[in-house]
């Protein structure tokens, strides 16, 4: 057996050692690209590295592309340390809300003279307003992942009487009245970091003003907001205390704990994982707003930026648009990797998406594509500090029996006081 086990180790060195000159004659002769990527999924490797290797075989390239993961929690420390050393690579990912402050600082190139402009016409509008900076363009977006998705039991609904998944606040506190039973809740609502959308959606605004020199949370919009859920958990229709932090309440409605339920996009893949059997009677939609006018979904998302000091721009770019500028087919395969809970930027991507693959009978994705992401924002850019003052006042009115001008006022007076001993205004990118 011994022998065996070391004659197949031989085996395997060998067959590598033949690979190696096959993969220096795909990059013969071509200029190397460096990318440092993020360490996710394994499906997200595998995607990645596939695409790498497609790249590089290439015969019609100029450039081929070394490709780094880094794990996110050493992600800093070795930009930092890059940064000092003069050792960054061409392009690296980046989130949406780093793009601001990373362009302000000179850190990335504009990059909209190194990419075509069909690529740059291919984007939904407010995912191109996420990647500009001033009048440069300074990323392009690989996917987007908005914030705030409703689920729902259709059956239940229907059971119920109702048309269809409730499109007011009005119509989400009768729904979740209706549906609450001894052994399941109507609904679950988490007061946590997702509040983003339902704020900018119920004011318009966020809760400073836009030029970071004032408190801006206690007009109408936040007033009716608060109220709302006031009544929402005097309803009891609710849990007081959540069953599941936010990022996982999806599986509350996969184990029928709650009739609908809010949670991120990502939330269909624990369900599709988790929940098969469940999948056919659980909807998604857009989240509830006072008038039923379109929800303002906060969306995360990663993008590829260009260092300001790459040795290879020209490069880098190249890998950017052969990714995901160009061919809709290659940039597709990343949704369908991902079992379409991730959301394309490209209009001809979504297309594409629900005309040649499995989402066109996917209704989970043609509704968040349709419905969610043309009407989504960018998450804000400000301190933390602000969105727990938010929070704070949310819990003030629920638990402790403060009006919402009493809770919005403190909240305010908190903002104010931050800015001011921050000289938080000068801060904004």
């Amino acid at each position: 057996m011994k022998r065996l086990i070391t004659l197949a180790l031989v085996l395997a060195i060998a067959l590598s050692l033949v690979s190696i000159p096959a993969a220096m004659a795909d990059t013969a002769g071509k200029t190397e690209v460096v990318l440092w990527n993020r360490l996710f999924e394994d499906w997200n490797q595998a995607w990645c590295k596939q695409m790498v290797e497609e790249f590089n075989a290439d015969p019609n390239q100029q450039y081929y592309v070394t490709q780094e993961f880094v794990d996110g929690a050493a992600w800093d420390e070795k930009v930092t340390a890059a940064r000092a050393a003069g050792t960054m690579p061409d392009m690296l990912l980046m989130n949406y809300g780093g793009i601001p402050w990373g362009a302000s600082q000179g850190l990335y190139l504009p990059l909209e003279d190194l990419i075509p402009q069909e690529a740059w016409d291919d984007l939904y509008p407010n995912v191109l307003d996420m990647v500009m900076q001033g009048d440069h363009l300074y990323a392009y977006p690989q996917m987007v992942e908005p914030a705030v998705v409703m689920y729902y039991r259709k059956d239940l609904l229907e059971a119920a009487g109702f048309a269809g998944p409730p499109k007011t606040w009005a119509e989400f506190i009768d729904a979740a009245k209706a549906l609450t039973t001894d052994d399941m809740y109507g609904a679950t609502f988490n007061y946590e970091w997702s509040m983003w959308g339902w704020e900018y959606t119920a004011a318009g605004h966020y809760p400073i003003k836009d030029d970071w020199s004032a408190a801006d949370c206690q007009d109408q919009g936040y007033v009716d907001l608060l109220t709302f859920m006031k009544d929402l958990y005097d309803s009891e229709a609710v849990p007081a205390q959540q069953l599941e932090w936010y990022n996982g309440s999806a599986r509350l409605i996969g184990d029928e704990s709650v009739a609908m339920t809010f949670s991120g996009s990502w939330g269909i893949a624990d369900l599709m994982k988790n929940y098969p059997d469940m999948v056919d009677k659980i909807g998604v939609a857009p989240a509830p707003t006072q008038d039923g006018s379109p929800f303002h979904s906060t969306v995360g998302g990663w993008t590829y930026v260009i260092d300001a000091k790459a040795k290879q721009p020209e490069g880098a770019a190249a890998y950017i648009t052969w990714l995901l500028g160009s061919d809709q087919a290659r940039a597709a395969s990343f949704f369908e990797a991902a079992s379409f809970s991730k959301y394309s930027p490209r209009a001809s991507v979504d297309e594409y998406l629900t005309t040649n693959t499995a989402a066109k009978d996917d209704v989970w994705m043609q509704a968040i594509s349709s419905e969610i992401i043309p009407n989504a924002i960018s998450e804000p850019l400000y301190a933390w500090d602000f969105s727990a003052n938010l929070l704070t006042a949310m819990g003030e009115v629920i638990v402790n029996g403060k009006t919402p001008a009493e809770a919005l006022q403190a909240a305010a007076d908190a903002i104010n006081q931050y800015i001011q001993n921050n000289d938080y205004a000068s801060k904004k990118p």
